[in-house]
């Protein structure tokens, strides 16, 4: 994935925002579980784990390819932020004093449930990272295997044996018979017979004439028995 740099100026304005945000956001969070019947650091403590769940989902999705666990980092994402709306909206518009039974059990089911997502994101996005790198590393030029020139007696270079070059002999004019066969067929056959010669192997003649290795070796054993 493509990093993108961003200007400090623009970084320190979204941080400054995002802690303002947290902070309101955590006030109201917290007194919304208090007045569930929390401790007093237990609703301290209650706020960071929807928020923080915001945060550890948002940077999962910025930092995973398309795909099934970019989607569930999402749905995490999505789910945090309608819990930490919620907590919000219920901080306004519930009357003061506890709040009422079916809030106060939503406000105890939060936290065994967000550490059951986050330790799930981890090791999806963990799985899909270790993919993504694998992918990468296959797709090095150094990873990819050729096959070496045969008849070259040299030892090979790490580049050589990286990627290998067959050059095409060039066939001049004279080396082609005048009596060369003009229909197509022959001629192919004819044209097979002579790469042979200039020591051409059997996948290269094929694609030099366009036919399969399995024809050429056809035709070039024929042409040694007849």
């Amino acid at each position: 994935m493509k990093k993108v740099r961003v200007a400090r100026d623009d970084a320190a304005l979204i941080y400054a925002l995002g802690v303002a945000a947290l902070c309101l956001s955590y006030t109201a969070l917290a007194d919304v579980a208090a007045r569930a019947g929390l401790g007093d650091w237990q609703a301290a403590v209650w706020p960071l784990v929807v928020d923080g769940l915001i945060v550890a989902a948002t940077r999962a999705v910025v930092t995973l390819d398309a795909g099934p666990a970019r989607r569930y980092a999402w749905l995490l994402l999505w789910s945090a932020v309608a819990v930490s709306v919620a907590g919000n909206v219920a901080h306004l518009l519930l009357p003061p004093g506890p709040v009422h039974p079916g809030v106060a059990a939503a406000v105890a089911v939060v936290p065994p449930v967000a550490a059951l997502a986050l330790t799930h994101l981890a090791i999806v996005r963990a799985r899909a990272l270790a993919g993504t790198a694998t992918r990468d590393a296959n797709n090095r030029p150094e990873n990819i295997i050729t096959e070496p020139v045969e008849g070259d007696d040299a030892p090979a270079s790490p580049a050589s044996s990286q990627l290998t070059v067959v050059p095409t002999p060039e066939l001049e004019s004279g080396d082609l018979d005048d009596d060369a066969p003009a229909d197509e067929g022959d001629a192919l056959r004819h044209r097979a017979r002579q790469l042979r010669d200039a020591g051409l192997s059997n996948y290269a003649i094929a694609d030099q004439i366009g036919r399969s290795e399995a024809t050429v070796r056809r035709w070039l054993a024929a042409s040694v028995a007849s």
